[in-house]
């Protein structure tokens, strides 16, 4: 469990030797140089490296001169002290090298501390980074060394990390006689007296019993422990009190959460929630969530119960927290049954990424403890899914990046448009304007022009003095108008009438007709706005043509704009206005 870490801190407030004696800081004057140190005596830098560990630069400066200075000194029990302090101040990787130090130094001494305690402080290092053969290794031999020395404080500290280990990953039976085992050590050195320290001491066996009775699911054994250990804190005064308290109310509700009791974990989960804050109860906060989470969703209550879980491993990540527990897996593999029903493929992979890295802790784990406790892990199929769900990203990105290509072409095509349908509105506009700047629309004559050798000058005359009257009149509009029809209407050949037309109109037949029309149909809009509501079918038979393409043609070609932008813009004038 995530709790027990708490265990082992309040553990090591118990021990004196696993909790620094405690002594009066004073804060330094001057400024830290490696001058001012000099002058110092070994123990004032002691106590000066103790105020100051929290501040690597620092703390590596003061241990520096310190270290010089006790071996000048030649006095190895406080070089063993300094070397306690320094394996507690840095990150593991050096408080091991500091713990190999002591080691080192005081293997031809034997006394009640050393050279346990550089195995004990280095077992606690690997346990930190989750190396748990290397831990074990290092807490076994530091109880070879607390039972020969008869180090009490030694014997119940490691034995309380090995029943937790055996607990978790090896034989749980054995687990529950090492901790008969330990209880039995605590009995013994009890003063009798009910001080603080046998309070404490009681307590951390009725949690250690419920844990492992937790563990072979004897869980009315369990919780009768945890229940048992609720209540006795009520007497307990320590300033770690919330802690303790806090260890039998998660425990408990583990335990629940196995007896399907689900109504009994939310509240109790949304109980301790509210009362513990999240600096300092990080690892119960995501346990919490966890147990909440699953407790959820077995009463049905699916997006919430997700939600708590996903709170959960935010935690594991934020705090890049051990695997401690098999059971932890069950996140993992229910976040990943979730993304799968999303269809989240990115998701998937970084839960099938999780499964397998944890899948090779535990068989690690158990490996070392228990190699028959091996469980058939699913760890080659879960390394298959994911080269399929690498398969699957891969496909969906080229599929994705086609997308993008597809998208941005059709972006710039429609852009093309858009900037050629723009350019041909302003063509439009400007033409529009011109148009309507123009007094009144004449086509234009040639009076001086004649046709030599063609067509008698009465002819030519007759002919266009028809034509005056037939523009007059308007005959033009006529829908089934031909040359034929016409130039027997003028009484003369059709030959004639084309070339007076072509010559003096400078235009054909269907021409000087479609121009006729389209002029008429200018005027007309401009000074009707209500033929203006007509459809372009409609209005194509009102000026004589045969359809509405070929009327928009024909005004089109005379004027460079179409009806309809002409009529839209007529509209939007005079709304204007």
């Amino acid at each position: 469990m995530h709790l027990w870490r708490k265990t082992i801190v309040s553990l090591k407030k118990i021990s004196c030797l696993l909790a620094f004696a405690s002594v009066s800081f004073t804060p330094l004057a001057q400024e830290i140089s490696r001058d001012s140190l000099t002058i110092m005596e070994s123990d004032a830098l002691l106590q000066l490296l103790s105020e100051q560990r929290s501040d690597t630069t620092k703390a590596n400066l003061i241990a520096a001169v310190f270290l010089e200075k006790v071996k000048m000194e030649r006095d190895t029990l406080k070089m063993l002290e300094g070397y306690s302090l320094l394996a507690r101040s840095f990150n593991s990787e050096k408080n091991i090298q500091y713990a190999d130090s002591i080691i080192l130094t005081s293997k031809n001494i034997n006394t009640e501390n050393y050279p346990g305690l550089g195995y004990l402080l280095k077992a606690r290092e690997y346990n930190n980074i989750g190396d748990i053969k290397e831990a074990t290794i290092n807490f076994l031999k530091a109880y070879e060394y607390a039972e020969k020395n008869k180090n009490i404080s030694h014997q119940t500290f490691i034995l309380g990390r090995l029943i937790f280990l055996k607990s978790i990953w090896g034989d749980k039976k054995e687990a529950l006689e090492l901790q008969k085992k330990r209880h039995a050590i605590v009995l013994q050195s009890a003063t009798g007296t009910n001080t603080t320290e046998d309070l404490k001491n009681e307590l951390t066996s009725l949690f250690n019993f419920s844990f492992c009775y937790l563990n072979l699911k004897e869980l009315d054994s369990a919780a009768v422990y945890a229940h048992k250990g609720l209540q006795k804190s009520n007497e307990y005064k320590g300033e770690d009190i919330g802690f303790i308290e806090n260890y039998f109310k998660e425990i408990l509700l583990e335990i629940n959460y196995y007896n399907k009791n689900y109504d009994f974990v939310i509240k109790s989960a949304d109980s301790l929630l509210a009362k513990i804050d999240y600096e300092n109860y990080k690892e119960s906060y995501q346990n919490i969530y966890y147990f909440k989470g699953l407790s959820l969703l077995e009463e049905g209550v699916y997006e919430k119960g997700i939600l708590y879980l996903i709170k959960s491993d935010s935690i594991f990540d934020a705090e890049n927290f051990q695997i401690k527990q098999p059971y932890q897996r069950t996140l993992y593999e229910v976040l990943l049954k979730h993304y799968r029903e999303k269809n989240n493929l990115v998701k998937q992979m970084d839960y099938l990424n999780k499964l397998i890295v944890t899948d090779s802790i535990l068989i690690k784990n158990y490996q070392y403890f228990e190699p028959n406790l091996i469980k058939n892990f699913e760890t080659p199929k879960l390394i298959e899914e994911k080269q399929k769900l690498i398969e699957n990203l891969t496909a969906k990105n080229q599929n994705k990046s086609n997308t993008i290509w597809w998208i941005l072409s059709i972006l710039a095509i429609s852009l093309m448009i858009l900037g050629y349908y723009y350019h041909r509105q302003q063509v439009y506009k400007k033409r529009f304007t011109s148009l309507l700047s123009e007094h009144e629309n004449t086509l234009h004559q040639s009076e001086n022009k004649t046709l030599k050798n063609k067509v008698s000058k009465k002819i030519i005359d007759s002919i266009l003095e028809q034509l005056e009257e037939f523009e007059a009149n308007k005959d033009y509009l006529k829908e089934d108008l031909t040359i034929q029809k016409l130039a027997k209407k003028f009484g003369t050949n059709y030959n004639y009438l084309s070339s007076v037309i072509n010559f003096y109109k400078e235009k054909g037949f269907s021409g000087y007709i479609n121009d006729l029309r389209v002029a008429y149909a200018f005027t007309t809009l401009k000074n009707n706005s209500k033929m203006r509501k007509y459809t372009i079918k409609a209005l194509s038979k009102e000026f004589g043509f045969s359809s509405a393409e070929s009327f928009s043609r024909a005004f089109y070609k005379k004027f460079g704009i179409y009806p309809s932008y002409y009529i839209t813009e007529l509209d939007k004038s005079e709304n204007e206005v």
